[in-house]
């Protein structure tokens, strides 16, 4: 048997030692106190000898972040490659823990099924007013299929948004079609940044996260979604890990390749320069201007400015030549 039947096997029955593990599932003394020791390792099961407890995936959770994020901000590989092992294990632990629980503290759980299961989750139960959405897409080809009304809305989803981070395959900048796409939500606010192999599909979006029912899936067509800042915060700890080791998104052969590696302020400070004011132009670009006003409090925040001009003189700076305002650099500060 192996340990991902095995752990639904001990879920259900919930056995209160090693030795009633064994009678549960029909295994040798030496063969359960083995599993237990893997299951152990990995933080599935808790307790010491033959005692077996039950971590919350809460508390689970929480230990994994506080244990390893310190060690993220230091870039390291160890902290990264840990933590995905912790996030790969979630899914499992999410569709057995319930099973056999008899407490108050549930995790329920959405799952959603079909081709367009991943999409259906955020539509249907994340917020698209607020927050940040962070997202690793392994495989964008379905995208590139979508009907125009369902990228249309899409796109205005993600335009109430105050920030949406995107992570996709390195080599898929070489296909124009992807390039096309990626400016359509770039002008949306979307970031892209680019890995060679992004390890499985899952998003966050503040303290809601959406898993592939099978960790590794690129193009799930079953996905499990849940709101829970602990868990939410270990897989956000996670991305972060690989958004700080992904390369910024650049075109080949697109003029202002800043702008489509883009930034969520971008779009609005391209037409501000402009001398677009910040309500028009958060207008232009379908977004609320409540939204609009904090990009650009975040921008201020990144450039470590407190005024527009200051703003449009910093942003200015770091554009490449080809997109240089065409009357210097002071267009930010009319708004």
């Amino acid at each position: 048997m192996d340990d991902e039947t095995l752990l639904a096997v001990i879920h259900r029955g919930r056995p209160a030692t090693v030795p009633a593990l064994a009678t549960l599932a029909h295994l040798s003394d030496d063969d359960a106190q083995a599993a237990v020791g893997r299951l152990r390792g990995r933080r599935l099961l808790g307790g010491t000898g033959d005692e077996l407890t039950y971590p919350h995936p809460a508390t689970w959770a929480a230990e994994a972040v506080s244990r390893r994020t310190g060690e993220l901000r230091r870039a390291s590989e160890e902290a990264l490659s840990d933590l995905e092992s912790v996030v790969a294990d979630l899914p499992a632990m999410l569709r057995h823990w319930s099973v056999g629980e008899v407490s108050a503290e549930l995790v329920p759980v959405d799952t959603r099924h079909g081709p367009h299961a991943s999409e259906d989750l955020w539509f249907d139960t994340a917020r698209h007013d607020v927050g940040t959405l962070n997202a690793v897409l392994p495989d964008v080809a379905r995208f590139l299929s979508s009907t125009d009304e369902r990228s249309i809305r899409f796109a205005q989803a993600l335009r109430g948004k105050e920030a949406v981070r995107v992570i996709i395959p390195a080599d898929t900048v070489n296909d124009p079609k992807v390039v096309q796409s990626m400016q359509h939500f770039g002008s949306a606010g979307v970031q892209y940044r680019l890995l060679t192999d992004p390890p499985s599909w899952f998003w966050v979006d503040g303290d809601q996260l959406a898993l592939p029912f099978e960790w590794g899936e690129g193009r799930p067509t079953s996905v499990l979604g849940l709101r829970h800042p602990s868990l939410a915060a270990l897989a956000l700890a996670y991305f972060d890990g690989l958004w700080s080791r992904a390369a910024p998104a650049a075109a080949p052969g697109v003029p202002g390749q800043r702008a489509l590696a883009g930034e969520p302020w971008t779009p609005l400070l391209m037409l501000m320069r402009q001398g677009t004011t910040l309500e028009t132009a958060s207008r232009m670009l379908g977004i609320n201007p409540r939204t609009g006003r904090r990009r650009i409090a975040a921008a201020m925040t990144h450039y470590g400015v407190s005024t527009l001009f200051a703003l449009g003189v910093a942003w200015a700076a770091e554009l490449p030549a080809a997109v240089e305002p065409a009357g210097g650099r002071a267009a930010a500060e009319r708004d």
